[in-house]
């Protein structure tokens, strides 16, 4: 059996099957006939079809009753149907014919280029359609094995972050060295923060795109980023100093628990690859429709980093989705949730950056 896509055509005269078949020959089209609705049954059990063509006056049974028949099977109630009848049209024909499912009623003599344009668009959307749940299914196969794949991932990832713990912790009791206590607080706060992120990443990860719902409130941002820097979590992280810097109406309308939760992502990385750099954040709020966050640092990304954060395409000033590696792919789901952005650059000369875009919200109304 080959891979064409095959349509049904049921009509009482033998006649009328052979043109039909002559009419599709050129196409790249499987017609299969039957001279009855018995037989059409039997077809419909072994194959798939995209369009149905029955004739309404049939032996044994009319085209209606093959048509509720159709409709009232899983296989193939989703068949599109087109009645052919011969003789002049009647309304009442053509109201029974709608009524039993069909989405065309056409009658004889039918202009062939007619008749071919309309299988053409069914057959079209059957492919679609087809194409379609293909892809829904590769898509939920896929969602499968990330699912194992995150969770032995995830694994994997909190237990060496235990034993991390544990020696900071033992740093911080037994040595009587300030370096060395220094040492194991820093290396307890990253732990605790990068195990707080491997938990939310694994949350978000197994969360439908539309069930990820910010609960809206209004907020300030200004004050929300302070208070994640001054976090002892964070701020065992930075190296050197960091800096705040606000302007404008700082407030608006967010998800303060997610987006502090971006921030802290936000930080982690800034932390991780400015080194003994200080990081600069700077609040904007200058803007009517809009709160601006920006994170950054002196320095150019090494490339395996880049790749990381940005992913593979070039990122482009002022484009306000482009394309995030795996390394921001959680804060950016958060900014998407809002209706926001998220953008990072790294170009040569002018350091290293993260901006944070979310709508204001209510206020933006004011």
């Amino acid at each position: 059996m080959d891979n064409k896509l095959s349509i049904l055509v049921v009509d009482g005269h033998e006649q009328n099957l052979r043109a039909m078949q002559d009419m599709l020959a050129d196409t790249e089209l499987q017609v299969l006939t039957a001279a009855s609705g018995p037989q059409a049954l039997e077809l419909l059990l072994v194959h798939e079809v995209a369009l149905a063509l029955l004739d309404v006056q049939m032996p044994e049974m009319d085209g209606y009753r093959l048509a509720e028949l159709m409709r009232g099977a899983e296989r193939t109630r989703l068949v599109p149907i087109i009645f052919l009848t011969e003789g002049a049209p009647q309304p009442q024909c053509s109201f029974r014919g709608y009524e039993a499912g069909a989405v065309d009623f056409l009658y004889k003599p039918v202009d062939p280029r007619v008749l071919r344009g309309k299988i053409e668009v069914f057959v079209d959307l059957y492919r679609q359609r087809r194409q379609l749940a293909e892809r829904i299914a590769a898509y939920e196969r896929l969602a499968r094995t990330n699912a194992l794949m995150l969770a032995a991932l995830s694994h994997d990832i909190r237990e060496p972050l235990t034993v991390l713990m544990l020696n900071a912790e033992m740093l911080i009791r037994r040595s009587e060295l300030p370096s060395l206590k220094q040492a194991g607080a820093r290396m307890k706060a990253a732990t605790t923060m990068l195990r707080r992120q491997v938990d939310h990443l694994v949350n978000l990860a197994q969360l439908p795109e539309t069930e990820l719902r910010p609960r809206l409130a209004r907020g300030d941002l200004s004050r929300l980023t302070q208070q994640r820097l001054h976090a002892s979590a964070n701020e065992a992280l930075m190296w050197a100093p960091s800096s705040l810097a606000s302007a404008g109406d700082t407030e608006g309308e967010f998800d303060a628990g997610l987006v502090a939760e971006a921030i802290d992502h936000l930080l982690l990385q800034a932390a991780t690859h400015a080194g003994d750099r200080p990081i600069r954040v700077e609040v904007d709020g200058t803007t009517r429709r809009s709160l601006l966050l920006r994170i950054g640092f002196d320095g150019v990304l090494a490339e395996p980093a880049a790749l990381y954060l940005f992913g593979p395409g070039s990122t482009v000033e002022g484009i306000a989705a482009p394309q995030v590696g795996p390394g921001l792919q959680g804060v950016e789901r958060i900014a998407r949730a809002h209706g926001g952005s998220l953008i990072g650059s790294s170009p040569q000369g002018h350091g290293t950056r993260f901006e944070l875009m979310l709508p204001r919200g209510w206020a933006e109304l004011g």
